[in-house]
């Protein structure tokens, strides 16, 4: 019987069982992908990652990144957990990493304040007809727009916390134009929220089998190229905490950097704290 080493995360907070948890397999040389596909099943976490020696000049490991539904491209919350937690075992020495995705490469930097990675420009693919992403997720909405950095979310915004609140999407309706737009999750903000958070957003990808996920890093860079479309950034070049996941009782602090290059592309950071909460084995025949 062969036994599959993992370790257990929070990413986007210092509080254990909050954030988004995440299931890192740091050896997954053994496994197959049937293997990967069901453990990310059983784990029932939104990504499982899956570390493999890296098949590109540059990178330090290669992770491939499950849902319980199927295999992404690129995740933001598992590629800050994964470097975090290769960096806490010992496995690498941070304080930067550069991990392979099939995506391609990513920068990461692990400090002890939080881990920070590097998003792929994001580009603006284009605005959705607003009546009918409404439908999908139940609630108006303003200016959906599909944007990919790594992979494609439609983010939109709405008119205010009870309104973000109120979502709640039609499934079928939701993943059938998940499908067609080629988009894992539709993103869902509003500008009002507590404390000393700037925005809260909520992400749902029935697609994926999440219907909503605590904290979604990958869902960052799109957001904040909308923001800087729609001139509601703070400032030229910004930074700053939003939230995610209240409504699942799984708060999420998300810190956002975004500035404008001189040749008008976006240079976009994600990061947040990663807390370790776990570890194990799981026995495979």
């Amino acid at each position: 019987m062969r036994r599959a080493r993992f370790h257990w995360v929070d990413v986007f907070t210092r509080q254990p069982f909050a954030g988004n948890g995440l299931c890192v397999f740091p050896d997954a040389r053994e496994l197959s992908d049937a293997e990967m596909q069901a453990l990310a099943r059983e784990t029932n976490q939104s990504e499982t990652t899956f570390v493999l020696p890296p098949t590109v000049e540059g990178a330090h490991y290669r992770a491939r990144i499950f849902t319980p539904g199927g295999e992404l491209k690129f995740a933001g919350h598992p590629t800050l957990g994964t470097a975090a937690t290769l960096v806490n075992i010992g496995k690498l020495v941070g304080p930067e990493l550069v991990q392979e995705s099939a995506a391609g490469l990513t920068r990461v930097f692990v400090t002890p304040d939080k881990v920070i990675l590097q998003a792929p420009p994001p580009r603006v693919l284009g605005e959705v007809e607003a009546e009918r992403v409404a439908r999908a997720v139940g609630v108006p909405v303003l200016r959906p727009t599909l944007i990919e950095s790594g992979i494609a979310h439609l983010v939109m915004q709405v008119a205010d916390l009870e309104t973000l609140a109120a979502a709640q999407p039609d499934t079928t309706a939701l993943t059938a134009l998940s499908q067609e737009l080629g988009c894992t999750g539709a993103l869902l903000f509003c500008l009002q929220s507590a404390g000393n958070a700037y925005l809260r957003a909520r992400l749902f990808a029935p697609l994926f089998g999440i219907t909503e996920d605590p904290a979604t890093g990958s869902a960052g860079a799109p957001l904040g190229a909308y923001l800087h479309q729609s001139g509601l950034l703070p400032g030229a070049a910004s930074s700053f905490w939003y939230e995610q996941g209240v409504e699942m009782g799984r708060p999420s602090r998300l810190w956002l950097e975004v500035a404008a290059q001189h040749d008008g592309a976006l240079r976009v950071a994600v990061g947040g704290a990663v807390t370790p909460v776990g570890e194990g084995e799981f026995r495979l025949p």
